[in-house]
């Protein structure tokens, strides 16, 4: 199933405190951690991929930053009512801003074929209103290219764009198909797309549509703002277009997640403490480590229960 999700919220208020943010966000109870902070702020709270920064000048108030991570920690952990932060700006325009909003489309059914995608951009098969276009890439172990990038715009604009293959990113080699269609909005770019008519999905196209088109050649007609949209571009746009409410996708933490990383990143140490201590020492070493079990994995326990033996 396709869906479309918030990926980013910045807000900046002067009438809120850190307390007042944990509490609108639900997540009053959990163990923030003290950190140094950053963008002119002294202070920072952190927890999940949120951060809660103060302590900057008298003028600055306090900043909500939630990264991708922070959102999906909001809908499994807090409240995850985004239009409840939402209406708290639009009812306090003069001391209120929200200076960031990145708005992600995942196409899990194959409507873009990011390597398509980037021949016609290398052909200059399309017409945009953004002045800059480049293409990066990410590695897996600095040498073995895991995934493309397609970028439209500048990221310190107040619209920039990237397509890319999420499936790539994130390492998967089951063959799944995820491609996300990411915008990032800033200040009054992001509070208008809040204030769109329609549906979540009428707004991602509608803003899609009046920025970037990828075209076909028709043959005789050099004004390429006559060309016709190819067909893959009008299929993401049918596909999201009538995605009627924001989808929550929760903690992306899984089971799969869970076992790359104790096998993978932790499997050298985890193998070499049991072949020194043994299976019963191992065991009963972390029964008697002491610390909370992480809310992700109660998350997953919940979800899979226990397969441990009873002693």
């Amino acid at each position: 199933m396709n869906l479309i999700l918030y990926d980013w919220v910045s807000i900046t208020s002067k009438i809120h405190s850190t307390q007042n943010f944990m509490e609108l966000l639900g997540l009053q109870d959990m163990t923030w951690e003290l950190l140094k902070g950053g963008n002119g702020y002294r202070d920072r709270l952190y927890w999940g991929g949120i951060s809660i920064l103060y302590n900057g000048r008298e003028d600055m108030g306090v900043f909500l930053d939630m990264s991708g991570q922070g959102c999906r920690s909001f809908e499994s952990f807090g409240t995850g009512d985004f239009e409840v932060l939402f209406d708290e700006i639009r009812e306090n325009p003069d001391v209120m801003n929200l200076t960031r909003l990145d708005i992600a489309f995942d196409d899990h059914e194959g409507l873009l074929d990011v390597d398509l995608l980037r021949d016609d951009t290398e052909d200059k098969n399309f017409v945009s209103k953004f002045r800059q276009c480049a293409f990066t890439w990410s590695y897996d172990n600095q040498t073995d290219i895991r995934g493309l990038t397609i970028e439209h715009g500048s990221m310190s604009s107040e619209i920039f764009l990237r397509i890319y293959d999420k499936a790539a990113e994130r390492g998967f080699s089951d063959g799944r198909h995820w491609v996300r269609v990411e915008l990032q909005l800033r200040r009054d770019r992001a509070f208008a797309f809040l204030e769109a008519p329609g549906t979540i999905g009428q707004r991602f196209c509608g803003v899609l549509r009046n920025y970037l088109r990828y075209i076909q050649d028709p043959g005789g007609d050099f004004d390429r703002r006559r060309w016709p949209t190819t067909a893959y571009w009008d299929r993401l746009l049918d596909g999201a277009a009538p995605i009627r409410l924001y989808e929550k996708p929760g903690a992306e933490y899984n089971l799969m997640n869970l076992e790359d990383f104790v096998y993978k990143q932790a499997g050298g140490a985890v193998a070499t403490l049991l072949q020194i201590v043994g299976d019963e020492k191992f065991r009963k070493g972390l029964q008697q480590r002491g610390t909370q079990l992480n809310p992700k994995y109660k998350v997953l326990l919940d979800q899979y229960g226990s397969n441990q033996d009873e002693h």
